[in-house]
């Protein structure tokens, strides 16, 4: 449903467009040889006339900023559109603008929610983890990265890092169990015994790290439940970063190819309606 909404937003910006285009007309009207009135405006306060060098109202130097001619506001609009996406359109005089900045705020709305969800279900499961699965091998119980808890959730249990209790490691031999299938991987890629023991050693999880779900059925389920939320939430994130990004990039390009109407009389008295696109 998610995508849906993304979907209407999208087409509300592709269809302001007609009202942009006419912004972008009145901008363009003394380039085409279309006389304009002297107090014709813009959505944006532009004051069209048959001068390209006319300037926008609110760029008045009173903060020390110089004005900009029709064709500085040309110039500019894309890397203005690629940095804040709408301000560009704003540039030129197009409603449309408001369509990019209510999509650039929505996106970075709910990629806000995303994150906070995301960072609210690692922080359960990990509660149950260090509460349930871990508490009875180790005290200090480190925190590290998420693969670990992936691990924990597909493994019922970590298995022995040694089955001895002091000297030399010897590895878990369980299959079924984490560092058992450790083991079991290295032997069957490596034929030097020494460089068995030396990967099971890489890669297997040491005694801080150890787990067992064992008689914690219930817990477990509500842990893998935790999981899953974390990865929905954390794909949402991911989406929503997209949707930024394709935001910024779409602003960006209509702001470099932005669609100029021009009117032209014709030798046989004839009205012409034409486009170019400024590249």
């Amino acid at each position: 449903m998610r995508w849906i909404g993304w979907t209407l937003l999208a087409l509300s910006v592709a269809g302001s467009g007609a009202t942009g285009a006419a912004g972008a007309q009145g901008l363009n009207d003394g380039r085409a040889g279309v006389a304009a009135s002297a107090n014709a405006q813009n959505t944006a306060g532009i004051v069209v006339s048959s001068d390209t060098s006319t300037t926008s109202m609110s760029w008045r130097p009173r903060f020390g900023v110089p004005p900009l001619t029709l064709q500085q506001r040309r110039n500019v609009s894309p890397i203005a559109s690629a940095v804040i996406p709408g301000s560009g359109q704003w540039l030129l005089g197009q409603n449309r603008s408001l369509a990019y900045l209510a999509v650039e705020a929505l996106a970075w709305w709910r990629y806000s929610i995303d994150v906070h969800e995301r960072s609210l279900q690692e922080g359960r499961f990990k509660d149950i983890a260090r509460r349930v699965a871990r508490a009875q091998f180790s005290a200090t119980l480190p925190d590290t990265d998420w693969k670990f808890y992936e691990m924990m959730r597909d493994y019922t249990e970590s298995g022995q890092y040694s089955m001895n209790a002091t000297g030399p490691v010897k590895p878990e031999t369980d299959p079924t169990t984490f560092n058992g299938s450790r083991w079991a991987l290295a032997q069957a890629t490596n034929a030097n015994p020494a460089d068995q023991l030396a990967e099971y050693e890489r890669t297997a999880y040491k005694p801080e790290f150890l787990w067992s779900w064992k008689n914690a059925t219930f817990q477990y389920d509500i842990f893998k439940r935790y999981t899953e939320k974390r990865n929905d939430a954390d794909r949402a994130a991911t989406r929503d970063l997209l949707v930024i990004g394709a935001n910024h990039i779409i602003s960006m390009v209509d702001a470099f190819t932005t669609m100029r109407l021009q009117v032209r009389t014709e030798a046989d008295g004839r009205t012409s309606l034409g486009a170019s696109v400024r590249w």
